[in-house]
């Protein structure tokens, strides 16, 4: 979702859907649950698309599959979203491990499957001021090993309005406006919680709604103000005020997403 010129990061997690029968009584109240999710790029005029097809028990994620052969498998403990395992062509590639306190996520650790990577772990930090940081290091030998990397997210009226990645200094700020429609994800049993934006999925669990801009600031080394881009998207929705398509681009660089429920 991030290869569309660097523009189209901030749209990652921006999610369409195309209802078949807005008048249906699941439209009326209020539960839908995104079952097909189609993405479509165009790249100097030529396009691709994957396909993401979700399955649920009762209002929890079961799987996420891709046209591409891989998939999200999702373990709740009761409510709660414990193990995400991504595999591709039926081989497991990685291992999310999600842990909470008192109802709110205190760490992941993702594991390889393969190879010599040593378990990557996010540990959140909630703040006074009502951000929270993922602190990022890794486990060797059983041993904790910090970075200085920090993503710093500002939350409002139920959406995530902003991310900023922290190296010693600010490197990247997006700042995101939202409308007052519903997200594709706020039946999803437990996945608000997850804070992160899945490094798998990218799409955003957290917002109760839909994000219309973003502007992305990128910052030099030593921290000056390198770039800003800002990036706006038509949306449009269905009779129940859920998201029902989001296109940014033209003729020869466009992103679209679009969900069945």
């Amino acid at each position: 979702m991030k290869k569309i010129l660097c523009l189209f990061s901030a749209l990652a997690l921006m999610l369409t859907s195309c209802s078949s029968d807005d008048s249906s009584s699941e439209a009326a109240s209020g539960t839908l649950l995104p079952k097909k999710i189609v993405e479509t790029s165009v790249e100097n005029g030529k396009s691709g698309s994957v396909t993401y097809t979700v399955t649920y028990d009762g209002n929890k994620l079961k799987d996420i599959a891709l046209s591409d052969a891989s998939r999200s498998v999702f373990t709740y403990t009761g409510d709660l979203i414990t193990k995400v395992e991504l595999f591709y062509s039926s081989e497991l590639q990685s291992t999310d491990v999600y842990a909470y306190e008192n109802g709110k996520l205190i760490s992941k650790i993702t594991t390889k499957a393969f190879g010599s990577t040593p378990p990557q772990k996010l540990t959140f930090v909630y703040n006074a001021n009502g951000t929270v940081n993922a602190n990022q290091s890794e486990i060797i030998d059983g041993k904790e090993v910090k970075y200085d990397t920090t993503t710093r997210y500002t939350f409002a009226n139920g959406n995530m309005i902003s991310s900023e990645i922290i190296d010693g200094v600010l490197r990247e700020k997006i700042t995101s406006t939202f409308d007052d429609k519903k997200s594709p994800f706020v039946n999803v049993t437990g996945v608000k919680l997850l804070l992160d934006l899945d490094n798998h999925l990218e799409f955003d669990f957290y917002s109760a709604n839909n994000n219309v801009k973003s502007v992305t600031q990128t910052y030099d080394n030593e921290g000056a103000l390198e770039e800003t881009a800002t990036v706006a998207s038509t949306n449009k929705y269905n009779n129940s005020n859920f998201l029902t398509e989001v296109f940014v681009g033209d003729a020869q660089d466009s992103f679209k997403l679009e969900i069945t429920y």
